[in-house]
This record gives C-alpha cells, structure tokens and sequence, in this order.
C-alpha cells in the first residue's frame, strides 16, 4: 500500500495517463488528470498547468460536451414520459364514457372505477420516478461542474503557491 504522506511524480502522473509529457494532456484524459490531482505533487500539478496552456478551454469544452448529454438525456426523458401519460390519459378517457351508461351493473362501474383509480396511481409513480431521474442526473451534473472547478482550483493554487493558513491550535503551538 502507497504511503498516504508520498506524493504521485512526474513520471508515475504521465505513466498513469498513458503519455510521453504534459503537452500531449488530452481533453479525453483531463477528467483522469483532474482525479489524480489530490495525489499529485504540487509541482508536477504546476508543470502540467504550465505545459498544458489551454487547459480551461478544454475543461469548458468537456463540461459543454457533458451538458450536451444530459440535454439530450433529459429531452428523450421527456419525451417517453409524455408518451405515458398521453397513453394513460388517452384510456381514461376512453373508460370516462362508460361510467354514463345506464345498463352498467354496480360491479361493472366499481370495475371501471378501479381501473381508472389504477392508471391515477400508475401516472403519480411515473411522475415520481420521472422527477427523481431529473434530480440524478441534475445532481451528477453539479458533481461534475464541481469536480472541474475544484481540479481546476486546486491545480491554479498549486502553481500560484496559495498556502492555507495554519489552524489556532498549530499557530499557537509555534509561538510557544
């Protein structure tokens, strides 16, 4: 097991990757780049930040190609539900009629009743289900923005040579 304190280098990062050196950091291969980004050493981060200088643009581009896909997975979504609940609504309709006539036995309309009770209960489940894909796909898509922003942070402080300030207790200790 990998010491938690040791740092990936240089070269363990482009093997990892799969390429010669950072300028040939792909926008396929950023996403993988970005992940490895807590187990880099700081350096290596600034010297692939610094050979790779379109690398926002190709964050951008990956973070619109991912919307794309989730635009088109929330149309098709959409779609198919509306497609249910124009089914289900198209048979409601069809068994309202049947309530009016006359001759119906009280069995027979309790029937029907129940049937369209059924296909109330059935639309609410699709809805619910249909609303919980949307909250999924919307939560992956902020886990995403998230994790680009947060590569794209932690690599920008690592070549900026942010340092966060030490915390009271440690500060203290120090001063002692």
């Amino acid at each position: 097991m990998k010491n938690k304190l040791s740092k990936m280098t240089e070269k363990q990062v482009l093997k990892t990757l799969d390429i010669p050196d950072f300028r040939h950091l792909s926008k396929e291969k950023v996403m993988t780049f970005f992940s490895m980004i807590p187990q880099m050493d700081p350096e290596v981060a600034k010297k692939a930040l610094e050979q790779f200088p379109n690398f926002s643009s190709s964050v951008r581009e990956i973070l619109q190609d991912y919307k794309n896909v989730i635009e088109k997975g929330l149309i098709a979504n959409s779609s198919s539900t509306q497609a249910y609940y124009d089914a289900s609504n198209t048979i409601l309709a069809a068994l309202q009629p049947l309530l009016d006539k006359q001759e119906l036995s009280f069995e027979e309309k309790k029937y029907i009743i129940d049937q369209m009770v059924k296909i109330q209960k059935d639309i609410s489940k699709k809805d619910t289900e249909n609303k919980k894909f949307v909250l999924t796909v919307l939560g992956g898509a902020c886990v995403a923005i998230i994790a680009a922003i947060g590569g794209l942070a932690a690599v920008l402080g690592a070549a900026s040579g942010i340092s966060l300030p030490q915390d009271d207790e440690e500060n203290h200790e120090e001063k002692e």
